[in-house]
This record gives structure tokens, sequence and C-alpha cells, in this order.
């Protein structure tokens, strides 16, 4: 479940013609991080799937007070000026935004397969309409096959970060649903377009309401849920390379990172219920264990850490898959201060994988530590 921040950015980019997947790549592997260093939560990324050429995405912040110091942070940063060019080469038209507030600001966002964006334009008294939906339009949108609906609204403040122009002189409501796939969806925009209750909710709108039906990138934090099914370690078994790269210290802003090597060796057990390995750094004069376990029931992996200078079990982070990419969470301590723990695992064809780790303090933003890049041993 994602609680959506009080301020959020609906933004659609025209792109050219068969340049989306590069712009998505280029996005997942570069800008996530660097935005949540300063705040910004990258709420959902999608691809349209009526619009081949459209890339949407969902941007966050805590209030409007502290949206431009956020944006002109990335934005005069050295991640964004030496992607800038290759991203706004993939570009024709970036200024469709729209900035909202949730209309609940309770709601959070569930797992789902395919999202819509159902955009209203309002003549006024968008809380009114907002009232009536939930009292008379909620249930049956639920119980036509939506796993969950999310209301937001326009942001009444101006646009206070103009180098980012955002539609303005509009009174809009978008309501963001998650369905199980796309055969869902379609199922229950049939039975909404039937229904009484939908039609007359929409008789007091401005102009008809419009809808896009959005597929989550692999990274979106809006998208299926991340499962452990047997195997899913698998890649893991035999020798590998590792390249670290770790922050030299953590929670003070540090951007400067050791690089050490090490070797490590990995097998399965139980039919891929189990994965183990050793790593052993050569130059850091310590080792370590990584014991992997499947819950059958739960579709949950949990991952356990031995450090050979404790020998203790550390506290175990949880997760799964989805795709290639894995995320694990959990809490922790780190030099006596409470901890949320995000493991990375990413699977990079049969020759490479990926190890990140990040912690984050009660509050505060993700931070990346300690990043392995593997190539296996021939």
């Amino acid at each position: 479940m994602n609680t959506l921040p009080p301020v959020i950015e609906l933004r659609q980019y025209t792109l050219h013609p068969a340049r989306r997947d590069a712009l998505i790549a280029l996005f997942e592997r570069e800008f996530i991080e660097p935005q949540e260093s300063l705040g910004i939560t990258v709420a959902g990324i999608f691809r349209d799937l009526d619009e081949p050429d459209r890339f949407v995405w969902l941007r966050g912040f805590a209030d409007m007070a502290g949206r431009p110091a956020a944006l002109a942070g990335f934005y005069d940063g050295p991640v964004w000026r030496t992607h800038r060019d290759a991203a706004n080469a993939t570009m024709i038209d970036s200024d469709d935004v729209l900035l909202l507030n949730p209309a609940d600001p309770h709601a959070v966002l569930g797992e789902a397969g395919l999202v819509t964006a159902t955009v209203c334009t309002v003549r006024s008294h968008a809380r009114a309409l907002i009232d009536a939906f939930e009292q008379h339009v909620r249930a049956p949108w639920l119980a036509a096959g939506a796993q969950w609906v999310v209301g937001l609204v326009t942001e009444a403040s101006p646009n206070n970060f103009p180098r980012l122009p955002v539609r303005e002189g509009e009174s809009v409501i978008v309501w963001l649903s998650g369905f199980a796939d796309a055969g869902a969806q379609q199922r229950h925009a049939a039975q909404m377009a039937a229904g009484a209750d939908w039609q007359r909710w929409c008789d007091g709108l401005e102009t008809p309401a419009s809808t896009r039906r959005l597929a989550p990138t692999t990274r979106s934090a809006i998208g299926p849920a991340y499962v452990g099914r047997r195997h899913d370690f698998d890649f893991l078994v035999g020798r590998w390379d590792v390249h670290n790269r770790r922050l030299a210290r953590r929670h003070v802003g540090s951007t400067v990172w050791e690089e050490f090597p090490a070797l490590e060796q990995a097998t399965t057990q139980l039919d891929g219920l189990v994965s183990v390995d050793q790593i052993d750094f050569p130059t850091q004069g310590f080792s370590g264990c990584t014991v992997r376990t499947l819950d059958l029931a739960a579709q949950r992996w949990s991952i356990h850490w031995i450090n050979s200078g404790s020998g203790r079990l550390e506290p175990p982070v949880h997760g799964g898959f989805r795709g290639d990419r894995g995320e694990f969470f959990g809490d922790d301590t780190d030099d006596g201060r409470a901890v949320r723990v995000r493991f990375v695992w990413e699977r990079l064809g049969g020759e490479a994988a990926r190890w990140t780790q990040a912690f984050a303090l009660p509050g505060q933003a993700w931070e990346t530590n300690w990043i392995m890049e593997m190539r296996r041993r021939p």
C-alpha cells in the first residue's frame, strides 16, 4: 500500500515515435533515487496503453512550500545536467501537467496490474462532487472490479516553480483506479457505462470525462505485487566477481564512495526454496553469509545476513520479485539509530546481477549506501 503525498503532479509527456522505452530505461536507471534523496516521491511510472508515444508519471511532495527547493535541487543538480539532453531528445512536449492534492489525505493506493486515470473537468464545487462520488459511486465502482479508487483535486495555489509549466486556470478531479489486468478494466468500464450512478455523477462535469489506461513500468511504486516463487534466486548459483561501492559515511549527505572487490559463491537447496551464498572481501578483513528462505504460503522471501565479525543472524528483510527486479524491506538499527532497510536485486541476464542496499531514517528519504555489481566467473 502507498499513501499519496499531499501534493501530486500528474505528468503526461508526448514523445517522439518509438522513444518511450528509451526514456523509461533512462528514467528508471538515473532519475528515481536522486529525486528521492531530495524528498520527492516518484509515486508511479506508466506506459499509456492507448498512446504508444505517451509517458505518464506521478511525482509527489510533502507540501507546496518545499516544492521549489526540491525541484531546483534536482534540475540544477549533476544527475539532470548529465542526462537532460538524452531525456529531452525523446520528448516533443512535457508541459501537460496537473498539480493536484488527494481529496482524502489518508487515501492509499494498492497493487495493480493496470491503472486508470480518469480526468474530470468540473464547473465548480469539486468538494460536492467528491462527496457525491463517495456516497453514490464508490460502492458500484469497486463492485464492478476496481481494486481501489483514489480522488485527486486541483491544487489551489499557483505554480511555484515556473520553470516547469503546469495547466492552470482549470478545476479538475482525477480518479486513479487499480485493476488486476486489462480484462478486468474493460469489464469495469462496460459495467459503469451501463449503470446510472456513474452517468448521473458525470452530469455535473463541464466536459466528458477522459480515461487513460496506464501500464506500470518495472520500477513503478504503483504496480503488481512483488511475489516470491521457487527458484527466484537460482540465477545466483555459481561463482561471481563482485565490484563493491559503499558509501563512506551514512546519513550525513556524503558523496564519497569506497570501492573494493569481493568473491561470491552461491547454491540453492530444497528445489529452489532456499538460497545460500558466502561472500569474501579480501581487502576488508571480513566475510559474510546470506541465507534466503521462501515462505510458500505467503509467497514471500526472507533474507538473513551473517557477518563473520559478529556471527549474529541480522534482522531479515522480506519481499519478492516483479519481473527481473526484487525488492525486500525490513527494520534494523544503524549506529544506534532505527532505520528502514531496502534491498534491491536485479537480474541482468545470465552473466550479470546487481544488489543495492538503502537505509531510511524515520521520516527521511532513502539513501543508497552499498552497490554490488556482479559478473559471473568463467
